[in-house]
C-alpha cells in the first residue's frame, strides 16, 4: 500500500511540475536599430505589464541588437527600449497565450535626441542597467525597483538571472552561481538564501554587480559567475537614517518593513539596518486525468486536490564600523544575522476511479513542516590602496553560525 501510495504521490508531483511548466514557455523577441538601419548594442530593453506598466523583467541587446525575454506566462506586455543619445520608445501591446506563445516583435527603431543649441543642461542619472567591460550594473537606487520591493524581487527582474520554483536563483541558465553582499560570498544557499533576500529591502541597495566571467581575483567556485549586491553607505556627514514600508496583496497579504541608520565623521562611519518580512506562499492545484487503452477506450482515472499553504517570516540585522586611519586605507568590521521561520501546511486528497468511473479508493494526506534557519556572520577586513596602477591590498578575517531545524508530520488515511 505504502508503494502505492508512493507512487500516486510522485505521479502527482511530476504533474504539478509539467503542468507549472507549462505555464512559463512564452518567449517574446524583438531587434533594435537606429535610423541608418544599424543595431544598437547595450540597449536597455524593460519588458512591463500592460495593465499597469509594472516592470516584469530587463534586458540589453546583443551585438545585432537582438533583446528577447523567455520563460514568461501568459498574459499582455508592453516591451520599453531606451539607449544614451536616443529617445524613449514603446512598442504595442503584445499578447502571451498558451496557443501563441511566441512573438517576433520585429526591429524597433530608435531616433536620436535632437541637440539643443541655445542652452545645454545636463544631468547626471544613472541608467537602470549598464554594460561595462567586465560585468553588467543594475542600478537601484533611485530606481522605480527601489520603492517597495526586495531584493529578490530586483534580480528576477536583472539581465540574465533566474530564479526557478525551488527557489534556485541561475545566471544565463547555469546554476552554482555565487551571491555576494559587498564583496563577501554569502553562507546561504537555496531556500535559505531565498528567503533571506526577500527580507532584504531594495531601497537598501545601491546596485546589483552581475559578473557572467569572473576574473581570477575571485575565487574558482564562482565560474558559474558571481552576483554581487552593494548595500547603500550614506556619504553625508552627520547622522542620517530612513523608515519604509511596503505591501502587497494577491490572495493573501505580503509586507516588509525596514530600519537603517548612518553616521559619519572624517574617521568613522558607523552604520546598521533592520528589516522584517512576511508573506503567505499558496499553491491550490487541481488534477482530472483520464486513462485509456490503444483502442481509446477509458480504463480509469483519477483526481486530485492539492491546497497549500507557506507563512514565510524572516528578520535580516547588519551592524558595520568602517574606520579611516588615512585616506588610502579603510578597516572595517561587519557583523549581519538573519531569522527565518517557515511553516507549511499540505492537504492532498486523490480519488482513483474505475472503468465505470466508479471510485475506488481515496487518499488523504495532511502534512505539516516547521522550519527554522538562524545565522550569524561576522567580518573583520583591510583595505589599502596603492599609488600605481590601482593596486590595492586587501585581507579578511570572516566568521560564521549556521543553524537550521525541520520538524515534519505526515498523516496519510486510505480507504477502499
Amino acid at each position: 500500500m505504502k508503494k502505492l501510495y508512493s507512487l500516486l504521490l510522485t505521479a502527482a508531483l511530476l504533474c504539478v511540475y509539467n503542468n507549472i511548466q507549462a505555464q512559463r514557455n512564452g518567449k517574446i523577441t524583438l531587434t533594435v536599430q537606429n535610423e541608418q538601419q544599424q543595431a544598437i548594442e547595450n540597449a536597455t530593453v524593460e519588458l512591463l505589464r500592460s495593465k499597469d506598466s509594472s516592470l516584469v523583467k530587463a534586458a540589453i541587446t546583443d551585438k545585432t541588437g537582438v533583446a528577447y525575454f523567455d520563460n514568461l506566462v501568459s498574459g499582455t506586455y508592453r516591451v520599453r527600449i531606451s539607449a544614451v543619445s536616443y529617445s524613449t520608445k514603446y512598442t504595442a501591446p503584445v499578447e502571451i497565450t498558451a496557443q501563441q506563445n511566441e512573438q517576433q516583435l520585429g526591429i524597433t527603431t530608435l531616433t536620436a535626441n535632437a541637440a539643443a543649441t541655445s542652452e545645454v543642461t545636463v544631468t547626471s542619472r544613472k541608467p537602470f542597467i549598464q554594460k561595462l567591460t567586465d560585468r553588467i550594473v543594475v542600478n537601484v537606487e533611485n530606481s522605480i525597483v527601489s520603492a517597495g520591493s526586495s531584493a529578490l524581487d530586483v534580480l528576477e527582474r536583472a539581465p540574465g538571472v533566474t530564479v526557478d520554483q525551488n527557489d534556485a536563483i541561475g545566471l544565463r541558465g547555469r546554476q552554482g552561481v555565487i551571491i555576494m553582499i559587498d564583496g563577501k560570498p554569502t553562507p546561504m544557499t537555496g531556500a535559505d538564501l531565498a528567503n533571506y533576500l526577500r527580507g532584504l529591502p531594495s531601497n537598501t541597495i545601491e546596485r546589483i554587480d552581475i559578473i557572467t566571467n569572473p576574473s581570477a581575483r575571485y575565487d574558482a567556485a564562482g565560474n558559474s559567475g558571481i552576483i554581487d549586491i552593494r548595500m547603500k553607505k550614506d556619504q553625508r556627514m552627520g547622522t542620517n537614517g530612513t523608515l519604509t514600508m511596503g505591501y502587497g496583496q494577491g490572495v493573501y497579504p505580503k509586507s516588509n518593513a525596514g530600519i537603517t541608520f548612518n553616521h559619519r565623521t572624517q574617521k568613522v562611519n558607523l552604520f546598521g539596518n533592520y528589516s522584517y518580512g512576511y508573506r503567505m506562499n499558496l499553491n491550490h492545484l487541481i488534477l482530472d486525468r483520464n486513462f485509456y487503452d490503444n483502442n481509446k477506450v477509458y480504463t480509469g482515472g483519477d483526481l486530485k486536490d492539492n491546497y497549500t499553504k507557506t507563512p514565510v517570516h524572516f528578520h535580516n540585522t547588519r551592524l558595520g564600523l568602517d574606520i579611516f586611519p588615512s585616506k588610502k586605507t579603510i578597516i572595517g568590521a561587519v557583523v549581519s544575522a538573519n531569522f527565518n521561520k517557515i511553516g507549511r501546511r499540505n492537504v492532498n486528497g486523490s480519488e482513483v476511479l474505475n472503468a465505470q468511473r466508479q471510485k475506488t479508493s481515496t487518499f488523504q494526506t495532511l502534512a505539516t513542516n516547521n522550519d527554522h534557519a538562524d545565522n550569524v556572520v561576522a567580518n573583520i577586513n583591510l583595505k589599502h590602496s596603492f599609488n600605481t596602477n590601482g593596486k590595492e591590498l586587501t585581507a579578511d578575517i570572516d566568521y560564521g553560525e549556521y543553524n537550521s531545524a525541520s520538524l515534519s508530520r505526515v498523516a496519510t488515511k486510505y480507504f477502499n
